[in-house]
């Protein structure tokens, strides 16, 4: 398939370029090693997809693991992270075996020690959503859409990319990444999904949520996805929105080893789901001290009112909420410097996928200074 369909007459051309924008094609890593979120093509079996991943991404996992040993896990030692990291390994080998051998792969040939690409996967958890990420989370029912803007850490500008994976059964599934592991993206069967971290009091351990959202990608249907969350060892602080291309949806709120299945009165407006940094359900005093950012509530009410007020449901309808800018904390953020870490926050890319169309369109970079792209499967 063409990572680049011809999209011309697409409204969201007209969108991107009223903005000072462009749409290009991506860039493969082969041939862009440097390129801000090139594609990167994996294929095989388990040991085969992360030995190729190892291989394309050694350079973006040495980078990405000394940015978070330095900058983010400051305060931790060598022998902590390690028996910390591979803890967690042990729990993805009960889970999956094949997740496991794929991690395995990519370590060894990446020439790192199996720890250190656990822990990239074990972020999340590690962190304790300790550091700001703001990311904002939307879905079209009734266009079968999904957005997503992805708030880190600037540098993940340069080191994040867009993965597309194809199974040995021929199952494939497009994700925007980091080094050593996938985050938000669709599959062939339709199923699409997002993550937000939320904050609370609850412990951290058990399956990363990064291996859940691995789990979803690899899901045929929603209810096997949903399935396989409930089942899971949990013990992460997330919200997991997976929607599929037939107008269905399941909204999840993790906090420790609590799951919260939220329904349509605490996340949806005119049809409209949408979800920021901040815990939605109305359980929540069954949650240790729930905590929400001034920008997350400012970006949940800014959403609802573009929803409410917007007529149409489509890619460019998606990409006018998350490319807003209103207020002093918007949707799309400018990058800037956090006072209590040193480190320069922003949205690191904007992600829209069609799920009916099977096509991912993402900016490469900050969707304010960088161009689109879009890939279809």
């Amino acid at each position: 398939m063409s990572p680049h369909p011809d999209i011309s007459q697409n409204s969201i051309v007209e969108l991107l370029t009223a903005q000072g924008l462009k749409i290009v094609p991506p860039n493969l890593i082969e041939e862009h090693p440097t390129a801000k979120l090139p594609l990167v093509r994996l294929t095989g079996s388990p040991e085969e997809i992360g030995a190729e991943h190892g291989t394309k991404l050694s350079h973006r996992i040495e980078k990405a693991f000394e940015l978070y040993r330095a900058k983010l896990f400051a305060q931790w030692t060598d022998a902590s992270l390690k028996a910390t990291s591979l803890a967690f390994f042990e729990r993805i080998q009960e889970f999956s075996q094949e997740y496991a051998v794929e991690l395995e792969a990519i370590a060894s040939h990446a020439g790192r020690q199996l720890w250190e690409v656990v822990m990239l996967m074990s972020r999340t958890e590690i962190l304790r959503s300790s550091a700001p990420n703001e990311c904002t989370s939307i879905y079209f029912k009734q266009s079968r859409i999904l957005g997503q803007n992805w708030d880190w850490v600037e540098e993940f500008e340069n080191l994040a990319v867009i993965f597309d994976v194809t199974r040995q059964d021929g199952f494939r599934f497009v994700a925007l990444g980091e080094p050593g592991f996938v985050k938000i993206g669709f599959n062939t069967a339709g199923i699409g999904v997002c993550l937000n971290i939320l904050k609370c009091r609850a412990s951290t351990g058990g399956i990363p949520v990064h291996i859940l959202l691995r789990k979803v990608l690899d899901s045929t249907s929603l209810n096997q996805a949903y399935h396989a969350i409930i089942a899971a060892e949990r013990a992460t602080m997330s919200n997991i929105l997976i929607a599929d291309d037939l107008g269905r949806y399941v909204n999840l709120e993790l906090a420790g080893n609590e799951l919260f299945t939220l329904n349509e009165n605490e996340v949806e407006v005119n049809n409209v789901v949408v979800h920021t940094n901040g815990f939605l359900t109305s359980k929540r005093e069954k949650i240790d001290f729930p905590e929400e950012t001034e920008s997350s509530a400012a970006r949940i009410v800014r959403a609802k009112s573009l929803t409410s007020t917007q007529s149409g449901r489509y890619e460019a309808d998606m990409l006018k909420i998350l490319l807003d800018q209103e207020g002093n904390l918007p949707i799309c953020r400018q990058s800037e410097r956090n006072i209590f870490d040193g480190l320069t926050y922003g949205t690191v890319s904007t992600v829209v996928m069609n799920l009916r169309e099977r096509k991912l369109i993402f900016s490469q970079g900050n969707p304010r200074n960088g161009m689109f792209s879009c890939v279809s499967i």
